[in-house]
């Protein structure tokens, strides 16, 4: 489960200090009497509590948040993993964070504003019971999502069981999101009224600098929870899409992998009696590894997305390439191999049925990728 305060967030100080060190050797460095804004560092206000994130007791379950996966992983030397396109396009945004964020705020605060700025919006995405939801920057996926929402719920029979929120650079920019969702879920906010003079100030940020709050990891979210929630960044889609991956295919890829995990938390006692295995590395490998498997069962059957190989290829192999050699976190997904292993499995129990247009049930998918693991692994 995610932990719940500050703390420089996933990517945080070695990020913005590592990632911009030879960016910033040539460049002026900008100081905050520079700004035309007269931007100053937060304890310089009278704003100066460094505000942290609640532990809201209705928070259920999260599945893996795909936007803490989005950096290079510690590589161990014992499969093939190493950075590909997708990382070249995080590396990318990164440098823009650390070039205009760092001159102006200093590491320290650069990296509080990076973490508070993607707690908001975890947190406002989490929550939010607005209608309709849209999908995408100006909402363009939202008609393309409303089909896939109605397709998944169809293909395992589960009408109306899950909620998918979208998340967006957007929500950062309204003064009484930003308010309230301080207001309902961070400490050291005393009040309604010292929360919206904290959202004025962050308003300023925003207004005076270019990736506060346009960067795309500021929506990177993406994750399920035993609530019935799914989450979908548009900040996540770009960054893959950017990659090398159509974006329908990443919409319907994290869709469907996320689909998969409640899935699995409706039959968590049933499929895992004794818990997925007996360690939280290979735990967390085993559900992640049958979440692909599902997704692309789904991605690929005549009555799911009729996707062929080729274009699910492109997911899982820009998407789950992202160098999770991780083996003795407990955040381990499977290697690049496994995980493109466990997609192709899945894309042929699909492709080779017998019968083309039936749909087995979560049961005997669930059947079919414990009968199969051992050759994934």
């Amino acid at each position: 489960m995610r932990k719940f305060k500050i703390a420089l967030a996933c990517l945080g100080l070695a990020f913005i200090a590592a990632s911009c060190e030879n960016e910033m050797q040539d460049m002026d460095v900008m100081t905050s009497s520079d700004n035309q804004n007269a931007l100053v560092a937060p304890q310089a206000t009278a704003l100066d509590t460094l505000i942290t994130l609640k532990a809201p007791a209705d928070l259920a379950l999260v599945s893996e948040n795909l936007r803490d996966y989005l950096t290079v992983r510690d590589a161990v030397v014992k499969s093939e993993c190493g950075p590909t396109e997708f990382v070249a396009v995080q590396n990318k945004y990164i440098a823009m964070l650390g070039q205009e964020l760092v001159p102006v705020f200093g590491v320290d605060d650069a990296n509080y504003l990076f973490g508070l700025y993607m707690d908001i919006n975890f947190v406002a995405a989490y929550f939010d019971q607005s209608e309709p939801q849209y999908f995408g920057e100006e909402g363009e996926y939202t008609n393309f999502m409303t089909k896939r929402k109605r397709e998944l719920e169809k293909f395992w029979d589960m009408p109306g069981q899950i909620r998918v929120n979208g998340q967006h650079n957007a929500t950062l920019n309204d003064r009484d999101k930003i308010a309230n969702t301080l207001y309902n879920y961070f400490n050291g906010i005393p009040s309604l009224a010292f929360a919206y003079q904290y959202a004025d100030m962050l308003l300023m940020y925003n207004a005076a600098l270019a990736t506060l709050p346009e960067s795309p990891f500021f929506s990177a979210d993406g994750f399920a929870t035993s609530a019935d929630v799914i989450v979908i960044g548009d900040g996540l889609v770009k960054m893959v899409s950017e990659a090398g991956v159509e974006a329908d295919i990443v919409w319907t890829g994290i869709l469907a992998h996320e689909w998969a995990h409640q899935i699995q938390f409706d039959n968590f006692t049933a499929w895992y009696p004794n818990g997925a295995a007996d360690n939280a590395p290979e735990a967390t490998r085993y559900t992640e590894l049958e979440a692909d498997f599902m997704a692309a069962y789904y991605m690929t059957h005549k009555r799911g997305a009729t996707y062929n190989w080729k274009r699910v290829e492109q997911f899982f192999t820009l998407f789950f390439q992202i160098g999770d050699c991780g083996f003795t976190s407990s955040g381990h997904h499977g290697t690049p191999l496994q995980r493109m292993a466990a997609a192709r499995l899945g894309y042929e129990l699909a492709n080779q049925a017998q019968k083309q247009g039936h749909i087995l049930s979560p049961e005997q998918v669930h059947a079919a990728f414990v009968a199969s693991i051992n050759t994934v692994l």
